[in-house]
């Protein structure tokens, strides 16, 4: 079974990265050419972010389900699964092939292990002798351990993901020696694996000096000194972002997680948008075109207490918010009207959409994967949870509440959860579309997502049929267990 397994990853990878859709990979995997010609083990090593990164943006993807799902934005039209997964009440996942959107959900399952299996042939075929680049007289080639930091990168940051999006994944690295070696293991032992995986990478950067060219993380270069602060910066994250409960988040190791972000990025990860091959097709989908998504009344109510944190079942229009955060008007843009479909339910409509950022496809510019905000919120955080309120407030406070929000600094009396409060206020407020499923994982593992909202995605039906295992899904009021399918939620009483 697992023979077959490895068998469908690649040819489902090297047919599905030709069909005629928004994502367009550079340098798809030739293992031939791969094995036997080192400049195009570079040539490919040059690609594996931007593929990445063109996964991670794609419409091809949960990310604008995903957004959704966590009530940040909200929209009633069906593209990506928007509609169907943020319907109420929740509606359990269609896990099956005929799915009107499966292959969304299974494309991005795909699409990562394409690029996980990219950066692992170019690790074994480095750690079986082929060295990159000028040799030196001792026989090194000058960019080996550059190519090895950076695959090390890639293939943590991919399995990362498919172990904070799915349930389960196989753990593919390089050095396996037999198909028996991959295992379907649980999510955590996923994102462990990733960690492992960055910490190689920190570990190569360390004791190497290069610098990335400009290309490869499109319009900055990157030293190995900066490699390993991004490489701390996503051990973070996942170690952040893993939980599916309140009471799994309790697990998360804060000590460490204080020294990746410590150690982590001094400037944000914007990898800029030239709209002739770097594209990002989440902001096009969002930001960009007019009336397909709005920003959902939760997040305006944070900003005014007073106004709606659901649109009204009436749909008559609650009018303009008002907030003393000046990010209400910096950010964001009231719309008097919302043509979405009234027939799927008001509490999809909006009267608010994000201007903060001005990228679309038709002016190119810098677009926050991983800000250094997120990475400080990281540290605030770990800080109350190890005992350190008060560095926890200062941070806060020295922080975009208030030098873009203006609003009053949080007490030094406050308490641990007013703190907690505003730090998630901060990443609700501040955070808005800089990161793939930020707002999902920051609600899931804080029982916040609605009733009948899935945690996580099944393994896409595709490839359980391939590899003879059972159908299954997740999500639906139903199936509210908080096992696999949230039973909380973030309704006031």
């Amino acid at each position: 079974m697992k023979k077959q397994y490895i068998l469908f990853i690649l040819t489902i990878f090297l047919v599905s990265s030709c069909e005629k859709l928004e994502i367009e990979y550079k340098n798809k995997p030739d293992i031939d050419r791969v094995l036997s010609e080192p400049d195009d083990v570079l040539q490919l090593t040059s690609s594996l972010f931007y593929n990445w990164y063109m996964t991670q943006t794609s419409s091809i993807s949960p990310q604008m389900s995903m957004w959704v799902m966590s009530d940040q934005g909200t929209s009633s039209w069906a593209n990506s699964g928007m509609y169907h997964l943020s319907s109420e009440p929740r509606e359990e996942f269609n896990n099956t092939e005929t799915y009107t959107y499966a292959n969304i959900f299974e494309r991005y399952w795909q699409d990562l292990y394409g690029v996980l299996w990219q950066a692992n042939d170019i690790l074994n075929v480095t750690a079986n002798g082929m060295e990159i680049g000028e040799i030196d007289e001792n026989g090194i080639g000058e960019d080996t351990k550059m190519v090895r930091a950076m695959s090390y990168f890639i293939q943590g940051v991919s399995l990362g993901y498919l172990g904070l999006v799915y349930d389960r994944a196989y753990i593919m690295t390089d050095g396996l020696e037999s198909p028996d070696e991959i295992q379907l293991s649980p999510y955590k032992t996923v994102v462990d694996s990733a960690i492992s995986s960055l910490e190689k990478c920190i570990s190569v950067a360390g004791n190497n000096a290069f610098e990335l060219p400009p290309e490869w993380i499109n319009g900055s270069e990157y030293t190995n000194t900066e490699l390993m602060q991004l490489a701390n910066a996503f051990i973070a994250r996942l170690s952040i972002y893993w939980p599916r409960t309140a009471n799994e988040n309790e697990l998360i190791d804060w000590n460490a997680v204080l020294t990746h972000a410590q150690n982590g990025i001094q400037r944000d990860l914007a990898p800029y948008m030239d709209n002739v091959t770097w594209k990002n097709w989440f902001f096009h989908y969002t930001v960009a075109r007019d009336n397909w998504v709005r920003i959902d009344a939760r997040i305006i109510n944070l900003l005014d207490p007073n106004y709606p944190f659901r649109y009204p079942d009436d749909g008559i229009n609650p009018g303009q918010a008002s907030s003393d955060d000046e990010r209400l008007e910096s950010d964001f843009h009231y719309r008097s009207s919302c043509d979405f479909k009234p027939e799927r339910g008001y509490y999809h409509f909006s009267n608010y959409e994000l201007k903060r950022y001005p990228y679309n496809h038709s002016s190119p510019g810098d677009v926050v994967e991983f800000s250094v905000v997120e990475q400080d919120l990281f540290i605030a955080e770990a800080q109350l949870h190890i005992g350190n309120t008060s560095t926890a407030i200062d941070i806060i406070n020295a922080g975009s509440r208030v030098t873009r929000g203006n609003i009053d600094p949080v007490s030094t009396l406050a308490s641990d959860e007013e703190v907690l409060y505003a730090i998630f206020y901060e990443r609700d407020i501040d955070l808005i579309m800089t990161g793939f499923g930020i707002s999902f994982f920051d609600m899931r593992r804080r029982d916040m997502l609605q009733n009948g909202t899935m945690l996580h995605f099944p393994i896409p039906a595709r490839e359980l049929n391939v590899i003879g295992l059972p159908l299954y899904s997740f999500g639906g009021v139903d199936y509210a267990n908080g096992v696999g399918t949230s039973n909380g939620g973030w309704f006031p009483n």
